[in-house]
């Protein structure tokens, strides 16, 4: 086992999941273990631990880590990861004790869902593995000599619905001197069957707090508004007599005085309370609690079950998600531009709990086509690099032995043949290629070589028409109701994003020095792009002459030269006759904004982000969004980053930070002033240091301040003019 020693054991309740039916009440579990150490002996004294599902770990009644509902999911019988912590301050001289409590997580998901990880082959009831080392050797380990019991006052918990506290039955179980005779001796169980891997990546945390904004009273109780569309759960500050419990209802949004969950709870059956948190009182005055081992997307909580009001203050949320380290940053004058932005990132944040997620109450799962878009702007506003490499791990895990990948990562089985296809899988590319173009950093890039060759190995099964392809999703969940909506062809999607895979596979091969193979991949795109052009490019028509299929064929690069400009003038005169409303699904999406931009079209980009009519980003606005939505019309999820890409377009040309190489070598600043008085900012930090550029316009005069570090050359773009520049401030007056 990486890391442990021999003598640490997994250990469980012996129970096991035979049937791999659903369970309603599923408590948490609860060990414990005392050990003694000599004066000094805890100098330097590390633990690891790996708890499935997840866990909270104490070391004498002291929560160990600000992380929770470690460690991150992963498919357990490929890959389980533990958790190593420094727990010097945590320990001291004679008797202390370890307690430990495991929710089920998606290790033991029990709840019946739409996509099988009720029945995963992973499924079991959950186990331990535990060791505590000093400087002098291994102090603590789990084995049989532990106390466990399942009768703590976690009475249920389900990661896809809530969990259930009984504060009648909590006592001081994590301290010493607590008498745990009456519990039940650990057993050894089977291991979860995957390799043992440290936890690398950033855990979860409580990352922000968020107080109620507003309170009313609703039929069956009262409902906090907290203001923002989040991901986590609630803490309570409240009191009751013993007995009584009260019910904690999430959701998105509300029908007059009622919060409405109709848009969530589609994909659960069973008898089950959807994303739904109780807490029975102990009768013991103002009594304090949160959840442990579940999250939920909300802005509204309903609280019922009091026999009193509450305060307004009796609820605190907790924004919830993997603790992404922030570095880049992004401010403009623009009220929607900045709004978007906002709403972006706050959606791409709720959506990363150990994996990248589609949505984070109604599913849960890790889409891949979703992070696919977002990876732009993802690597350009935080550090992504072991995130994204866990993730990676992940969908290699899940790679099938022919090459074939998952929509979901992990996945219980579900998700291969349907859902996947190029514009979905390419995420195995996508991803690291965008944090070595972000960073310089190959690791994450050189990682997928053997996962990457084997899936365009598999690709080829697909090949017709001289190299296209045709296996997957096509543009998905363009805006409902809207008139003459033309969506590019499904082949032609999948062939572009198959022969930018193809592409990336060329840098992979070069980055390793394997040249020859390098050109055998080249070779293979460029009969892709020759493939497309014959097929779907006549002249300045590109299939159906759709706003995605133009934006697709400049976005990919497969058209050069005039023929290019002749196909974006086709695009713009096409988006200008359609009144500036995207025509669009996700995938035109990424690709429309973006296009017009490389060929000089940035205004009427501008003007297709920047409006307030149905389907738009100002719609959402207008409708009282805080984060993005899955669908133009509100039906569905309410926090989606599928449609994200466009802070990245806003962070690049708006606020006109351009990485023109690799790891900003090269950096070319070009504003786009979308008002005659305006001012935007976009800031990073690169391997080098800080890179920022803050403008303003004023009238006919625009005025920045630089930062640049050492080794980068940029220039500022202005006017058709390249001007080279340097830390500092300038002013030019405008034409």
């Amino acid at each position: 086992m990486d890391n442990f020693s021999t003598s640490a054991k997994w250990i469980g309740t012996g129970e096991h999941v035979v049937e791999r039916h659903t369970a309603y009440q599923s408590p948490a579990v609860q060990f414990r273990k005392t050990f003694t150490l000599k004066a000094g002996e805890n100098e330097g004294a590390v633990c690891r631990i790996c708890g499935l599902g997840c866990y909270t770990l104490y070391i004498n009644g002291e929560k160990v880590g600000d992380d929770v509902l470690s460690p991150a999911f992963t498919a357990y019988d490929k890959r389980a990861l533990y958790v190593e912590y420094d727990v010097e301050k945590y320990l001291r001289a004679g008797e202390n004790v370890v307690a430990v409590k495991l929710g089920n997580g998606f290790y033991n998901q029990m709840t019946e869902d739409t996509w099988g990880f009720y029945q995963a082959s992973w499924r079991e009831c959950v186990k331990l593995l535990f060791e505590l080392e000093t400087k002098n050797g291994i102090a603590c380990v789990s084995d049989r000599t532990w106390k466990m019991t399942p009768h703590g006052a976690t009475v249920h918990n389900a990661i896809r619905t809530g969990e259930f506290f009984d504060a009648r039955r909590d006592d001081n179980w994590k301290e010493n001197g607590y008498d745990d005779s009456q519990w039940f001796g650990a057993c050894r169980v089977s291991p979860p069957g995957g390799k043992l891997c440290k936890m690398v990546m950033p855990p979860i945390r409580e990352c922000v707090r968020y107080s109620a904004e507003k309170m009313w009273k609703s039929e069956k109780g009262w409902v906090f508004d907290f203001g923002k569309n989040i991901t986590g759960y609630i803490s309570m500050r409240l009191q009751g007599k013993a007995g009584e419990t009260a019910v904690f209802r999430y959701a998105e949004k509300c029908k007059g005085e009622e919060i409405d969950q109709s848009n969530l709870d589609w994909y659960v059956t069973g008898n089950v309370e959807f994303s739904t948190d109780k807490y029975t009182f102990a009768g013991k005055g103002v009594e304090e609690w949160k959840p442990e081992f579940v999250y939920h997307g909300f802005r509204y909580v309903e609280v019922s079950g009091l026999e009193q009001e509450p305060p307004i203050s009796a609820l605190t949320a907790y924004f919830v998600h993997t603790d992404l380290k922030q570095k880049g940053e992004f401010a403009c004058s623009d009220e929607l531009m900045s709004w978007i932005f906002d709403a972006g990132v706050r959606s791409f944040l709720g959506n990363w709990h150990g994996i990248s997620e589609d949505c984070p109450h109604r599913e849960k799962n890790g889409w891949t086509g979703d992070s696919a878009i977002s990876c732009d702007y993802a690597t350009a506003l935080f550090d992504m690099k072991q995130a994204y490499k866990k993730w990676l791990d992940d969908m290699s895990d899940a790679q099938r032995e022919n090459g074939q990948l998952c929509a979901i990562v992990p996945t219980s089985g579900w998700g291969f043949n349907w859902g996947s296809g190029p514009a979905w899988d390419c995420a195995l590319f996508f991803l690291p290629y965008a944090v070595y173009k972000e960073t310089g950093d190959s690791e994450a890039l050189l990682s997928v070589y053997e996962t990457g060759k084997k899936y365009l190995e598999y690709a080829k099964y697909y090949r017709e028409k001289g190299g296209l392809v045709c296996f997957g999703l096509s543009d998905w969940c363009p805006p409902q109701n809207v008139p003459d909506l033309t969506l590019m062809s499904n082949e032609l999607s999948d062939s572009c994003y198959y022969y930018k895979m193809q592409k990336i596979m060329e840098t992979i091969c070069l980055l390793r020095g394997e040249t020859a193979e390098a050109e055998t991949y080249a070779s293979e795109a460029e009969a892709t792009k020759q493939a497309i052009i014959k097929e779907y490019v006549h002249g300045d028509s590109v299939d159906n002459d759709g706003q995605g299929a133009l934006a697709e064929v400049l976005f990919f690069d497969i058209v050069e030269g005039e023929q290019a400009k002749s196909i974006a003038k086709k695009l713009v005169e096409r988006v200008r006759a359609d009144g500036y409303m995207f025509k669009v699904g996700i995938l035109g999406m990424k690709a429309l904004p973006n296009a017009l931009t490389k060929y000089g079209y940035t205004a009427e980009a501008y003007k297709i982000i920047n409006r307030y009519d149905y389907p738009s980003y100002g719609y959402l606005k207008e409708h009282g969004a805080t984060t993005l939505w899955e669908s133009w019309n509100g039906e569905g999820s309410l926090n989606h980053h599928m449609y994200g890409d466009v802070v990245h377009w806003l962070f690049r040309n708006v606020g006109g930070l351009q990485n023109a190489g690799i790891a900003y070598d090269k950096c070319v600043l070009q504003p786009f002033f979308f008002a005659e008085n305006c001012s935007a900012q976009s800031k990073t930090e690169t391997p080098n240091g800080i890179i920022s550029f803050a403008w303003e316009k004023a009238g006919d005069v625009m005025k920045a301040e630089i930062v640049l570090p050492d080794g980068v050359q940029a220039v500022l773009r202005i006017e058709g003019k390249d001007i080279p520049v340097k830390t500092g401030k300038i002013e030019i007056k405008l034409a």
